[in-house]
């Protein structure tokens, strides 16, 4: 990687040190948590760069996105929260959740049952879709406003 942006680099350090400070940690708990020295630990705190794969380690302890510390570097303001653990794995939160799931029910009709009226298909997706939101597997329209 080619040396980042020394803007990016105090956005990230900023970022990196208020999430230490707001889980609790103390630089040296942040560097083993992240599975660093803390000599490297430091140099992301103090806006210097590092290899690509020490930002791997920090966004696993802090709980953000993979590829959230990069983001960063490349412009963003904010690292993105990392998604729900399940069964070990990390989901990231899908913000269009309905949205793919009328794709994925249009996409279905079509190739299962070709000759579907569109508003057949319609009435099919607004089923499904008020079925699996009172199943709490897609947030109710109004979750989705309280939530973000």
């Amino acid at each position: 990687m080619a040396t980042p942006d020394p803007e990016g680099l105090k956005r990230l350090a900023k970022l990196v040190a208020q999430r230490r400070i707001k889980l609790g940690w103390h630089k040296a708990r942040a560097a083993s948590a992240a599975g660093l020295t803390h000599t490297t630990y430091m140099r992301v705190e103090n806006g210097l760069p590092v290899r690509d794969v020490t930002y791997a380690g920090i966004e696993t302890a802090f709980g953000w996105a993979p590829g959230a510390c990069m983001a960063v570097l490349d412009g963003a303001t904010e690292a993105q929260e990392a998604g729900e653990v399940r069964e070990g794995v990390r989901f990231a939160p899908d913000t269009a959740i309905e949205a793919n799931v009328r794709a994925a029910i249009q996409n279905a009709t079509i190739a299962v049952l070709p000759d579907t009226p569109t508003g057949k298909m319609a009435e099919y997706s607004e089923f499904i879709v008020a079925e699996l939101q009172r199943r709490g597997i897609i947030p109710a329209p109004d979750e989705e406003s309280t939530s973000a």
